[in-house]
């Protein structure tokens, strides 16, 4: 019998593809999508997917939940503070509305913290959580290629693992209700770091060679170069969009890649890492806030990152980063770094959370 799904994030670019990939026929299907009434071009094709697909589309939560009909909810919409919000708003219907134990299917990156909070509270209403973040980006989403990073109680997983490999290639970790958030974060260790090291070498580029950062000639010379030892996946998903196409404001938008930065930098230093690890990671926070500060209400991907790294604007960042960090004081960096962020990203962030975070 296919699952019957509650969606709330399904107007977002991860989890919008589901509706093509779940026929109605399938193992599970979506029988209501919450919408929060943003008018767009993209937004209203994905409507139209999800109506397609059979879903209704609702604005408020008592109606998502309905009369208890479902069997779980996914959630993939944003950080630690953007979901805590909605747990707390969706949880007193859930409770009062649900014939059987629902699960939660948490497919947002947040904190290993957030897991496990969300995990114990959740537990203690009779509701199963498990938290399943994506990596793959939009095109991953689209093709059905997307890795979804799963942990926590194997049986939710082994039942669930039909829909999921419907919509993308999940790989279970451990029955840690964390392991799949710290995967995430490794993931985007690997990220970050790529993505710093092809934006110097390209702006090293630019200095040495007195050239456009943009253009064919740069796109064709880190077209070659990253074929060699120091290549990175950031030179084909990120950074050639602005050498190549002059494209700075659609990838991972900086906004959300500031966040998981911080997640990491904390990451890395409750287990230990040396400062090695973790002091780039906190420069890398504070470079993206830095943009966020310098060019306030502008839509930015990570990539653009590059172009404040030109002789022109580096000591602009030289001097946010050195204003906030403390090489000799991980954790108070880390806070720094929270502190510096615009005030709606720093209030996403939520690093330090627990059950009462839950509670209206």
């Amino acid at each position: 019998m296919a699952l019957k799904l509650l969606g709330i994030g399904g107007m977002g670019l991860m989890l919008s593809p589901s509706a093509k990939h779940l026929t109605k026929d399938g193992p599970a299907r979506f029988v209501r999508i919450f919408d929060r009434g943003t008018k767009d071009e993209r937004r209203d094709a994905c409507r139209a997917t999800w109506q397609d697909h059979g879903a209704e589309i609702v604005n408020d939560y008592e109606s998502l939940i309905g009369a208890g009909d479902y069997d779980g909810i996914v959630i993939c919409a944003g950080k630690n503070g953007d979901d805590c919000n909605i747990f707390k708003s969706l949880l007193p219907h859930l409770k009062s509305s649900a014939d059987n134990k629902p699960f939660i299917l948490h497919l947002s990156t947040v904190s290993s913290g957030f897991a496990q909070a969300a995990h114990q509270f959740l537990g203690e209403q009779d509701i199963d959580y498990v938290n399943y973040p994506l990596t793959g980006g939009p095109l991953g989403a689209e093709t059905a290629n997307m890795l979804i990073l799963a942990s926590g109680d194997k049986a939710i997983y082994d039942r669930l693992l039909p829909t999921l490999e419907t919509i993308g290639k999940p790989k279970f970790f451990s029955e840690s209700i964390s392991a799949g958030a710290e995967v995430k974060l490794m993931g985007q260790l690997m990220v970050f770091n790529g993505l710093i090291g092809i934006s110097s070498a390209a702006a090293l580029k630019s200095e040495c060679f007195q050239e456009d950062l943009s253009g064919d000639s740069q796109a064709e010379f880190f077209d070659f170069l990253n074929g060699g030892a120091g290549g990175t996946r950031q030179w084909d998903v990120a950074l050639s969009k602005g050498v190549r196409d002059k494209v700075w404001d659609q990838g991972f938008m900086i906004h959300h890649a500031v966040v998981d930065a911080i997640y990491v930098a904390k990451l890395c230093h409750e287990r230990g890492l040396p400062a090695i690890s973790i002091i780039p990671m906190i420069s890398i926070a504070l470079s993206f806030a830095c943009l966020l500060d310098k060019y306030p209400g502008t839509a930015l991907a990570t990539h653009a990152i590059v172009r404040e790294m030109l002789k022109t604007h580096a000591s602009d960042i030289d001097a946010f980063v050195n204003k906030n960090i403390d090489y000799n004081n991980i954790e108070s960096s880390i806070n720094n770094s929270i502190n510096a962020l615009p005030e709606k990203v720093k209030q996403s962030v939520l690093l330090d959370i627990s059950g009462d975070d839950f509670i209206n």
